[in-house]
């Protein structure tokens, strides 16, 4: 109790020598040691690794995020273009439905008007009529005479009452 050091207490001395290592302890001890250092130098390899892992999934990870971001950006324009299209086809359905009506009420109307060098309108030379009537109407100093003139007005009169 009163020796204030390790060197001068009589337990310690004995205890050192009993502490003391061979030769062969040591160089096991050493070789420990350096597995120690060789397992540290792996770890750390394994630790960058890992690190640059993380990384590399991370970035990928956003990467996903802005492809499914792009997707769902796609398909919301593509939903948008496809309600729009239905809107153009009811459209298209209603304008031809309406052509259809036009181009009814036109034959019932020039029924009874006989165009030269053609038969009356009907629905199968419909185009041909309407091209015929064209050229007429813009071309009309070729179709001064007066039959033109009279057929002209007939049909000015006779498609007057076609609502468009």
């Amino acid at each position: 109790l009163t020796v204030y050091s390790l060197s001068g207490c009589p337990r310690a001395t004995s205890a050192m020598k009993k502490a003391k290592l061979s030769g062969e302890q040591m160089l096991t001890i050493k070789q420990r040691a350096s597995n120690g250092i060789e397992n540290d130098e792996e770890i750390k390899q394994l630790d960058e690794e890992i690190k640059e892992l993380n990384e590399s999934n991370s970035q990928m990870e956003a990467d996903m995020i802005k492809l499914r971001t792009q997707i769902t950006t796609m398909e919301s324009n593509l939903k948008t273009i496809e309600e729009e299209n239905k809107v153009i086809e009811q459209q298209n359905e209603s304008l031809l439905h309406e052509l259809a009506n036009l181009s009814q009420s036109l034959i019932h109307s020039l029924a009874n008007i006989q165009l030269p060098h053609m038969e009356p309108i009907n629905e199968q030379n419909f185009d041909a009529y309407v091209t015929t009537l064209t050229d007429m109407y813009t071309n009309q100093d070729r179709y001064q005479s007066p039959e033109n003139k009279a057929l002209l007005e007939n049909i000015k009169q006779a498609v007057r009452g076609i609502q468009v």
